[in-house]
């Protein structure tokens, strides 16, 4: 040691120097403080962390015995303190050997020296957090909600998130490795708190689909759903209106404010149960000869829908300018507008008098502007309509299966006349008349 303390005392007059420093600016535990190594250079200091802990009594303690006492009667953490200094002075000395250190910062010297004695660089200090930044499973789980197209894909794909920070308090440090089968019991545990095994099936998913693009982009090897079910799908009660109660709604001399909703009900019914929110925003030019083309939002695939009589009478009656329906001229939002009708289509059958009082009963309580896609295909089931064309009718993937249209030209003129046929057990119009199709015998 001798030859080191020449070294870094002798000629230079500013050589760089370690002395040991116990930081009692904070204390740690209620009365222990960190021991650390201040390098002093050009009259600048840098710290070094030793990963020891002290009282102020020890530690004079120790200085005490390095300095008066044989090692044979220091403490095991005073030799440790001492080794730890010794091995930084020994590289120390070997660096001033080896390079001009008045060429060096004092931080450089640091971190060459933290380099030699741990073998920490920052390119490696910053290749680890970038390798735990990579496993980090809510920043991959934002950046693929995102990448979702519809927003009402990713408005689920939120609420999701939102729950998995409710339930986990360090859900920012979740590594895909740390999400586990326990993990997964647990977050259903608190799920089941307030939702159904359906709503939390939706979640589960959600979560599925980023592990499965995390395993794709090989950021992760685990996959917590091996040996994880999620929550079973309970059969839902259908919303779906029987072929009396979708007439008793047609014809029904509803309240003139309710009106509107109630053809807006219809004609959702008459375009084969077409979602709101395509139908508010369509534009005049998606009426195509006699065909309603657009482009569904939630799926974003093609749909071309003859517009029956029926369906034209209510486009005509509602008219907009901007839109092909005068509601969006009116509101900003469609949500706004599902909302006011699906409180209305609920009030049918109550009458309100000059003193709003209610008369009468509420014929479809539950009623909402989803219930016409499942009533389509609940009376297009009744009249024995085959289940492959009713898929096809509605755009359900699964008739992939079924008919591929790489393969097969499916004649859309099938589905055309499933409409007809559906739409005319409603309103009691023979399609052969309506279409003005002449009959067999006539042909």
């Amino acid at each position: 040691m001798r030859d080191v303390e020449q070294i870094l005392n002798g000629k230079g007059a500013i050589m760089a120097k370690f002395s040991f420093y116990l930081d009692t600016r904070k204390a740690v535990d209620g009365g222990v403080y960190p021991l650390v190594l201040n390098l002093a250079h050009q009259s600048k200091a840098s710290r070094i962390p030793l990963g020891m802990r002290f009282t102020k009594e020890e530690w004079e303690a120790s200085l005490l015995s390095m300095s008066h006492e044989p090692r044979n009667k220091w403490t095991a953490k005073t030799e440790e303190a001492y080794l730890a200094k010794s091995q930084y002075d020994v590289n120390l000395a070997r660096l001033i050997k080896e390079v001009d250190i008045e060429e060096l910062t004092v931080n450089e010297i640091r971190n060459l020296l933290l380099e030699r004695v741990t073998g920490f660089t920052k390119s490696r200090e910053k290749e680890k957090m970038d390798e735990v930044k990579k496993s980090l499973f809510l920043p991959h789980y934002r950046k693929f909600m995102e990448s979702r197209v519809a927003p009402g894909t990713r408005e689920i794909y939120n609420r999701t998130l939102k729950k998995i920070l409710e339930y986990d308090e360090n859900a920012e440090k979740l590594t895909f490795d740390m999400i586990d089968k326990d993990w997964l019991m647990g977050f259903d545990s608190h799920l089941a708190l307030t939702m159904c095994a359906n709503s939390r099936n939706i979640h589960f998913r959600n979560i599925r689909a980023t592990f499965n693009e995390a395993i794709g982009d090989k950021l992760t090897t685990n996959y917590p759903f091996e040996n994880y079910k999620l929550p079973k799908l309970e059969e839902t009660k259908k919303l779906a209106l029987a072929l009396d109660k979708i007439r008793k709604l047609k014809n029904y001399p509803c309240e003139a404010w309710q009106e509107e909703y109630r053809d807006m009900f219809m004609l959702q019914f008459y375009l084969i149960g077409i979602n709101l929110v395509d139908l508010l925003t369509a534009k005049p030019e998606d009426l195509v000869d006699g065909r309603f083309e657009y482009r569904r939002n939630k799926t974003h695939k093609l749909y071309s829908i003859k517009v029956e009589p029926e369906a034209m009478a209510i486009i005509e009656k509602y008219r907009g300018e901007k839109y092909l329906l005068s509601p969006m001229d009116r509101y900003t939002n469609h949500k706004n507008y599902l909302q006011h009708m699906n409180r209305a289509l609920k009030k049918i059958g109550l009458h309100y008098t000059t003193s709003q009082k209610k008369t009468g009963n509420a014929f479809f309580p539950k009623l909402s502007s989803a219930w016409a896609r499942h009533t389509w295909a609940t009376v297009a089931s009744a009249l024995d309509i085959p289940v492959e064309l009713i898929g096809r009718a509605m755009g359900h993937s699964w008739i992939k299966k079924i008919v591929t249209s790489i393969y097969i030209d499916f004649d859309m003129r099938k589905v055309d006349d499933a409409n007809r046929k559906v739409i005319d057990a409603v309103c009691g119009t023979p399609a052969q008349k309506k279409r003005g199709r002449p009959k067999k015998d006539q042909a």
